[in-house]
């Protein structure tokens, strides 16, 4: 059959209605966008690991041979350390900015792009299956489109949230970057190792998907969604919905004592010889109205997403604050004039093992937070 531009056969066209086919259209047109915009992104990102104990005594007894500054933070009672090197001049001078913020930047800039990269392949995967008329695997993708909406809806809440409190904070040298880094390190621990696997940390357990699916429902007031991912996850396992994808609704005689079901690889229609009529192909719609709603909701919040990152690397000017970086070199969120390339300078922190070089001393710049940032020695472990 002759296709449309999406790729749909007239059949199946048809069988969507022209309001579905239209808005499948429209989020082809910008998972593309998407795509374009991301598929060549690449970055890198930083974990600081709070130092205690001999962990920090080896730290200090390195730090020493090696040809490097270093920077860092202290507790209020010198128990724990976060360190990092290859500060830039800009970073020597502001030793808690360089600590926290390039390592905030990075986490965010790699959290973004990784919902960016998984959503765009589910998306773009869903609507071909739908383009094929592969209700089977759609299924499966569409389901995982929506617990991937619910997923970024309820971390982009938490990092807006946790950038709206750091950033209120008075520019105090050291007090601003303890609370940014309080507010968002737990909420980017969560997002980049929470998981639900045996053995998985008990601390960073994800987030239950049906918890995912009520906050994407909240956030949408679309309250269809509990339903499609019901049925959606019947059909995405050898249950009735998988049984019923590629069926036509059931035929009872009046007598109620027989029902008939067809079943077929494409769109099935009931004709008289004069004219036809498409029967309502029941899981194959709640893959498109789920795909559209959830996968429209999706490159909204990643356009709004972007632009948080990119105001906390603005704000920050993190990427100043140390020599290596990578460029991400992601193009500026939709809407908004071109920022400076600066703003997309992603960190590349170098370990320091390894290279030779003796020093007199050990080279360090030390910022004491602010006792309300760090009331207590455990504080930094819990937040990195």
């Amino acid at each position: 059959m002759d296709k449309d531009e999406s790729g749909r056969t007239d059949a199946v066209a048809e069988a969507l209605g022209d309001r579905r086919t239209a808005a499948l259209a429209e989020l082809t047109r910008r998972v593309a966008g998407l795509r374009d915009m991301s598929e060549h992104a690449g970055t890198s990102d930083v974990l600081l690991a709070p130092l205690t104990g001999p962990a920090r005594r080896k730290w200090e007894r390195l730090a020493r041979r090696e040809a490097e500054d270093w920077v860092f933070v202290l507790t209020d009672d010198d128990s724990t350390v976060l360190a990092v090197d290859e500060a830039s001049e800009a970073g020597l001078r502001d030793p808690a900015a360089a600590v926290v913020y390039p390592e905030v930047h990075s986490r965010l800039v790699s959290w973004w792009l990784v919902h960016a990269w998984r959503s765009a392949d589910l998306l773009a995967d869903t609507l071909d299956s739908m383009a094929r008329w592969r209700i089977a695997s759609g299924a499966v993708t569409a389901r995982a489109v929506i617990e991937e909406a619910g997923a970024l809806v309820d971390e982009h809440r938490a990092i807006v949230e946790g950038w709206r409190i750091g950033k209120a904070a008075a520019e105090d040298s050291v007090q601003r970057p303890a609370l940014v880094r309080e507010a968002l390190a737990p909420v980017l621990l969560k997002a980049g190792f929470g998981s639900r696997m045996e053995n998985s940390h008990a601390d960073f357990q994800a987030t239950n998907v049906l918890t995912l699916v009520k906050k994407l429902t909240r956030e949408t007031g679309e309250d269809r969604f509990p339903k499609w991912y019901d049925l959606l996850s019947d059909a995405a396992h050898p249950a009735f919905g998988a049984r019923i994808a590629y069926a036509t609704p059931a035929f009872r005689h009046e007598s109620k004592a027989v029902m008939v079901r067809s079943y077929a690889r494409s769109p099935v229609s009931l004709t008289d010889g004069r004219s036809a009529q498409s029967l309502e192909p029941t899981v194959a719609l709640a893959v498109a109205d789920s795909l559209i709603a959830a996968g429209t909701h999706i490159v909204d919040l990643l356009d709004d997403s972007l632009a948080v990152v990119d105001d906390f690397g603005l704000t920050t000017s993190a990427a100043t604050l140390t020599r290596p970086y990578l460029l991400a070199r992601l193009p500026p969120h939709t809407g908004q004039p071109r920022l400076p390339l600066r703003a997309r300078e992603m960190v590349r922190l170098r370990p320091s093992l390894g290279r030779g070089g003796a020093r007199p001393a050990m080279s360090g710049r030390t910022a004491r937070p602010h006792p309300t940032a760090h009331s207590r020695p455990s504080d930094l472990s819990t937040r990195c």
